[in-house]
């Protein structure tokens, strides 16, 4: 067998057994992100004015050796110069078209998810503003004058319910997850004896790790509680392997999937509600996560979402601590 045919036989098949592996073939993802888009040398060759000139320069340096390369002298006589010179500038030209494509494919992909992903937003928002304004308006007509209107009219837990569905309709519509494939919760911390539990969840039929286990643990949820600000893994393997994510039962079954962690937090007279709000995909990762920008925008929209959240559990919050925790404590105390 010809020895350059059995060297790529070999590699064909050294391939194949890479890409087999989940983690030896996002290793060699990341490495074709690398040499082709993500790394110092080729963002100069990105270059805008490089990628016009050059192939520009390729063109016009041929037209001359072409037309001219028997009358001139300084062609004439230096052919090995030209000849070395008009190669660098061919291989410089395909590389750069080369790296174009590369970089219009990536950038691309994550510009057509990023607006897709915009547009099912706005629609989104458009039908929780919608509904909040209808049941207002609704609920104006039923006023009383000595009634609370606040009392009356804020009913959190209702919106709260609303939009946990429209993040679940958003998920099954724009990342194409399935309803088995997501789940979305809301933990809790007791002020009374600083425990955590589960209030919300979208998936209630399901055997959930204890919520107080997930803040014990290294957890994307306890890490979003520590730092205070959200936190989005785009593979839930990956952040694991970091110490940043606990890998429940579900996830060991179900392998590939992507978590988003928003703390809440509502500092009251006399204690502070905490609440971690948790986006969590089981088999289908939200994004590429070798795609940074992808990452970061679906972090900025989702942080939009549960900021939503956020307001109707401080309502729920003021509430309960004005109707239920204060008035009990008042009469407790009299």
């Amino acid at each position: 067998m010809d020895v350059y045919l059995l060297l790529l036989i070999i590699a064909f098949v050294f391939l194949l057994i890479i890409l087999s592996v989940s983690k030896t073939r996002l290793l060699f993802r990341r490495a074709c992100r690398y040499f082709i888009y993500d790394n110092t040398v080729v963002e100069f060759f990105r270059n805008k004015f490089l990628q016009v000139v050059l192939p520009g320069a390729s063109g016009l340096y041929f037209l001359c050796l072409d037309v001219w390369g028997d009358d001139w002298e300084i062609i004439k006589n230096h052919q090995d110069k030209h000849e070395f010179i008009f190669s660098t500038l061919i291989a410089s030209s395909l590389i750069i078209l080369l790296i174009r494509g590369a970089a219009d494919w990536y950038e691309g992909k994550s510009d057509k998810a990023y607006i897709a992903f915009m547009e099912q937003f706005s629609v989104l928002t458009s039908k929780l503003v919608t509904k909040k304004l209808e049941r207002f308006k609704d609920e104006a007509l039923r006023l009383k004058p000595n009634g609370n209107t606040f009392k009356q009219i804020t009913q959190p837990k209702h919106q709260i319910n609303m939009i946990l569905g429209e993040i679940e309709t958003l998920l099954l519509n724009h990342f194409s997850v399935k309803k088995s494939q997501a789940c979305i919760t809301i933990m809790h911390k007791n002020p009374e004896n600083n425990t955590w539990y589960f209030e919300y969840e979208t998936n209630k039929g399901w055997k959930h790790t204890k919520a107080q286990k997930l803040i014990d643990e290294g957890s994307a949820a306890s890490e979003s509680l520590r730092t205070g600000q959200p936190v989005f893994h785009a593979c839930k393997k990956s952040a694991s392997e970091k110490g940043l994510y606990f890998l429940s039962e579900r996830d060991k079954k179900n392998g590939e999937g992507s978590v988003f962690c928003f703390p809440a937090v509502t500092k009251n007279p006399d204690y502070s509600d905490d609440y971690i709000i948790s986006i969590v995909t089981y088999g289908k990762r939200l994004c590429d996560p070798l795609d940074a920008e992808q990452a970061e925008a679906i972090s900025d929209i989702f942080s939009d979402v549960c900021q939503r959240i956020d307001l109707e559990l401080t309502l729920h919050s003021i509430k309960r601590w004005q109707f239920e925790y204060h008035t009990n404590r008042t009469r407790g105390g009299s």
